[in-house]
């Protein structure tokens, strides 16, 4: 009969080196994290992907290719009383010049673990501005991003990590997305071209320096479904 260790799945094996590793910014030393408590990696799956499709969208640019996922906060003031409904119904309205590819609630509230795509990941979403055709976007509730829920941050970096595995990308900070490297990065390292939101999806580089070492660690244990989000639209039914 096998003994404990040797029964493992490679999938346990590489979650137990994981967890022993200390994951370091290539280029600063990691500060001390803000969730002191996170479930551990690989132990929140992807959620199940609602497909709401807006016209807040359009085709990028010609010879354009994704070069970073840009990650996003629904930036709602009062974020106890916020719904993804909204966020949806937001984004569905042309006329409001904004959308994103996912949008994600997090794991608190009425909405918890919802996960709704609304643009096509090869088609550009209005959200990073001169960076709409390079970006790949997802827009998260605002609870993981104030501390008040860790579950949420967690599997945001989950999704994160299959988007970068998806799109062929590192799980490298892109601090100037303007430089064409390839990676992820904040809506706010967009800076002014990308349309000024610079606490978006925070300001904390603590918090975010833990968010990018939480997705590269979910990069490196892998285990990833090989279909989560759509790369195109579905083809139009023929008109009768």
């Amino acid at each position: 009969m096998p003994d404990v260790a040797s029964a493992k799945t490679p999938v346990d094996r590489r979650r137990a080196a994981i967890s022993s590793l200390t994951y370091v910014d290539t280029a600063d030393s990691l500060p001390p994290v803000k969730y002191t408590h996170l479930p551990p990696i690989g132990s929140l799956p992807l959620p199940d992907l609602e497909w709401a499709p807006t016209d807040a969208m359009g085709s990028r640019a010609d010879g354009a290719r994704t070069e970073d996922v840009f990650v996003h906060r629904w930036g709602i003031g009062d974020w106890t009383a916020e719904s993804i409904d909204g966020v949806i119904a937001h984004f569905m309205d042309p006329a409001n010049e904004a959308s994103a590819h996912i949008v994600y609630a997090g794991e608190t509230g009425p909405d918890a673990g919802r996960c709704v795509q609304m643009v096509a990941l090869d088609d550009r979403a209005w959200t990073e501005a001169a960076f709409n055709s390079e970006g790949v976007s997802i827009e998260c509730g605002d609870a993981m991003w104030l501390g008040a829920d860790a579950s949420g941050f967690a599997r945001a970096a989950r999704i994160v990590g299959w988007l970068l595995a998806h799109e062929k990308l590192p799980a490298v900070w892109v601090r100037d997305p303007a430089t064409h490297a390839r990676g992820l990065t904040r809506h706010a390292d967009g800076g002014a071209s990308g349309g000024g939101h610079l606490e978006c999806p925070t300001a904390d580089l603590e918090l975010w320096r833990q968010f990018v070492s939480r997705v590269r660690a979910e990069v490196t244990l892998g285990d990833y479904r090989k279909y989560w989000a759509r790369d195109a639209q579905p083809a139009l039914a023929a008109a009768v």
